[in-house]
């Protein structure tokens, strides 16, 4: 999964004079599943009291947004951050240097931020041109649309393409994958895998709907947006059917849904509700659950770290249990019990080279407790972990297709693969189709490693095998 740290930052303020001048652009990096992301803060002296402030995160394409508040006392400076929950406090050299703490929610990082020159702040911005972006002129229509869901309290922006020529098209909504995004699945250097894929099945007949996830482009970003989960990301995913069923070029009889990792757990959501969904088609969808694929990802991280692939497998095992104690635990006492009850069963179990390698403490339980607090505090998360796919995929009787990558390293392929075809077969669904893509990662690029951080490093966006797989059985889906 690619859950993206930063879902929006805003901030402003005053500040107390200071001898030396802030004001100018501020880059800090952070690490996310093996990902590097820029933060950018540009703080602009407005009177001789204050500073306002925008931020950016480049990698993400989020430019300009406003600050809440920002707070220099002597070399000391404090960024609230509402929307994100947290914020950054630093300690500034009173030159070009600010060492300090980025927060969001329960999480803590340290980072140091230095001056750049405007010249070096636009080249954060400036993507290499990937080859299969798509240019126009384009040999079919292309519409932005807007749209509101039934009691107007969210605003969505999107684009819709479909063949040139009158008549009724079958069309698919694409669901992105975790972390904000736009329409177009901008990330890692240029990439937009959802806009090729678009541009792929539209010029094969089948029309899409790209969608831009709340407070990214055009889509607002609604209240409370820390408390949401994938439950009320589908919700959105409905607004957008219902905005497909207005529209004269649509066959409504052949709708469907393309979910992208978290996106592939939110398509059953939809297709378990809705009779008029056609088919659904999971791309690198964690149907073993999100707890197995957290514990499968931190194996992968250990692994990476150059723990012993024993070890580090071993421990997948125990941190699984244990994440499944956070969303079936009621408070963080009980969790406390079983957890540190598992935890020291497969301890006791494990030779010391084992615990050796993984660099295992004699008391976890503090470890432990720190674990809830995270999981807990963070809504998405505790969905995220304690939902049972098997719940809604039971429910679905529409065709589906599922398909991962080989060397898919953030949703194992043969694992969730085999959770899709035994869930959809054992509640009667007899048109299941699953494919373990070979040589494709989680964004079905051509990789070698399959690992997160060679993503913006291939120039592939999105294998032409694998669009012709889905477009052949989409098309084989809806004559």
């Amino acid at each position: 999964m690619k859950k993206i740290i930063i879902l929006l930052i805003c901030l402003v303020g005053a500040a107390e004079v200071n001898a030396q001048n802030i004001s100018g652009s501020w880059v800090g990096s952070l690490t996310v599943g093996g990902t590097n992301l820029h933060l950018v803060f540009n703080i602009k002296k407005a009177t001789d009291t204050s500073f306002i402030s925008t931020f950016d995160s480049p990698d993400q394409k989020v430019f300009g947004l406003k600050c809440e508040s920002t707070f220099l006392k002597k070399d000391s400076l404090f960024i609230k951050c509402g929307a994100l929950n947290g914020g950054y406090t630093g300690t500034w050299d009173e030159k070009d240097g600010i060492n300090g703490i980025f927060r969001q929610g329960p999480g803590k990082i340290s980072i140091s931020l230095k001056r750049i020159s405007e010249a070096e702040n636009n080249a954060l911005a400036t993507d290499p041109v990937r080859p299969q972006t798509p240019k126009p002129p384009f040999p079919y229509y292309s519409e932005d649309v807007e749209y509101n869901n039934a009691g107007k309290s969210l605003h969505y922006g999107a684009t819709f393409t479909r063949p040139n020529g009158e008549g009724k098209y079958p069309a698919v909504i694409i669901i992105s994958g975790s972390g904000t995004q736009d329409r177009d699945g901008t990330m890692m250097k240029g990439h937009k895998p959802y806009w090729v894929l678009a541009d792929y099945l539209t010029r094969n007949g089948i029309a899409v709907l790209r969608v831009d996830d709340r407070g990214a482009g055009k889509s607002s970003l609604g209240d409370s947006i820390n408390s949401k989960t994938s439950l009320d990301f589908s919700y959105d995913v409905e607004t957008s059917l219902n905005y497909l069923e207005t529209r004269t070029d649509v066959d409504k009889k052949h709708l469907g849904l393309i979910g992208h990792s978290e996106g592939g757990m939110i398509a059953p959501m939809v297709a378990a509700r809705r009779k008029d969904v056609n088919f659904i088609v999971l791309w690198g969808g964690p149907a073993a659950g999100g707890a197995s694929v957290l514990a499968r990802q931190y194996a992968n991280s250990l692994v990476q770290q150059g723990v012993d692939t024993a070890s580090a497998n071993s421990y997948e095992k125990v941190y699984f249990q244990i994440l499944q104690l956070v969303g079936s635990s009621p408070d963080e006492k009980i969790f406390e019990t079983k957890a540190v009850s598992t935890f020291n069963a497969w301890k006791n179990m494990q030779p010391q080279q084992t615990l050796d390698a993984l660099n295992i403490p004699g008391d976890m339980t503090t470890k432990i407790a720190k674990l809830y607090n995270d999981v807990n505090n963070a809504p998405w998360t505790r969905f995220f972990v304690s939902y049972d796919p098997e719940k809604d995929l039971s429910k679905v009787k529409c065709a589906v297709l599922a398909i991962i990558g080989e060397k898919d390293m953030q949703v194992h392929a043969a694992e969730n693969l085999a959770a899709a075809k035994r869930i959809l077969t054992a509640a009667g669904n007899k048109d299941v189709e699953v494919k373990a893509l070979p040589g494709l990662n989680h964004l079905l690029q051509t990789a070698n490693t399959g690992q997160v951080d060679e993503y913006a490093a291939i120039q592939e966006t999105m294998s032409p095998m694998a669009m012709k797989i889905i477009s052949d059985w989409i098309k084989l889906h809806t004559k």
